[in-house]
């Protein structure tokens, strides 16, 4: 796996273990692959690639001695949820145009499309994500507030905020030690959210659909009108059970401006921004963004608050 380690692009193509930190710890429970769903080299420009490596660098992918069939169903998936991605985002784009002329914003945001950000731009980035098994049981005879102290339900992957435009989600699915599919053994275990209250919601995605969020980009983008999706997962309670799904991050091209439409009140956007609805650890939006970034300054702060 080593040799598909990518350290120039702050580890953003290629095989990925224990480089992240969340809620202020190196996350040594998952092992990610990330490459471009949709186009394998962007961009042919060494400078650009050199320069942007984290967007713009070639995909780096196993060979089929290693890993056959790997890259054609990655493609093939990554690319179904991008396509799917577009539908939604034009109903949200819908949406925010009537809330913007409520609240006396540009109703035109054409700068700030999320159709535009899933159709246009060229770096989305697909993480294949490998959650390892737990090595031991939760203990039985533990009452269940004793449990939620020691394994809380971040225990698999700490609670975050994707920092993109617009996340997609396959399914979560479940293996046992022989790494055969099995059904989820834990009713608890699992992606967990929090919504604009701050309520925790377990999600259950049903077998041939795809689950979306909100990234902070959008967030920023739309003044707060869609809001980040805080989020993270919960192990099972038993041991040798490990999870797997994909998640595809569609996102602006580094020189796109992060900035809230005209005329609009950042009261909304800069709601959470100070990391109220994440644990302590977590890096602030407000301490990685500021007025006047573009999406490639604010996704190097990202990183490096991350890595």
């Amino acid at each position: 796996k080593e040799k598909y380690v990518h350290s120039e692009s702050f580890f953003s193509f290629g095989w990925s273990h224990g480089k992240e930190k969340l809620e202020g710890k190196p996350d040594l429970k998952k092992g990610s692959y990330y490459a471009n769903p949709v186009l394998d080299r962007p961009y042919e420009d060494e400078k650009i690639i050199r320069d942007h490596s984290s967007f713009a660098h070639p995909n780096i992918w196993p060979s089929e001695e290693d890993c056959p069939g790997f890259e054609k169903a990655f493609k093939r998936l990554g690319g179904l949820i991008v396509k799917t991605g577009e539908f939604l985002a034009r109903h949200c784009d819908a949406y925010v145009s009537t809330q913007l002329v409520k609240r006396g914003g540009d109703a035109a945001r054409k700068d700030v499309s999320l159709v535009d950000v899933v159709t246009k731009c060229r770096c989305h980035k697909a993480r294949l994500l490998y959650y390892f098994p737990r090595d031991t049981d939760e203990e039985d005879d533990e009452g269940e507030e004793e449990k939620e102290k020691k394994d809380d339900i971040s225990g698999w992957c700490g609670w975050h905020n994707d920092h993109g435009s617009l996340t997609g989600l396959a399914p979560g699915m479940f293996f046992n030690e022989k790494g055969e599919e099995v059904e989820c053994p834990d009713a608890k275990a699992g992606l967990y959210v929090k919504s604009r209250t701050g309520e925790v919601v377990r999600v259950v995605t049903p077998p041939g659909c795809l689950a979306f969020q909100i990234g902070e980009a959008e967030q920023l983008m739309t003044g707060g009108i869609l809001q980040a999706t805080p989020h993270c997962v919960r192990p099972p309670s038993k041991k040798g059970v490990s999870r797997s799904t994909l998640a595809v991050f569609m996102e602006p091209e580094w020189a796109h401006l992060v900035a809230a439409p005209r005329g609009i009140d950042d009261t909304e956007l800069k709601r959470g921004a100070n990391g109220e609805l994440l644990p302590p650890g977590v890096p602030a939006l407000l301490s990685r963004w500021k007025e006047g970034m573009d999406f490639g300054e604010f996704t190097e702060k990202t990183l490096g608050a991350y890595y």
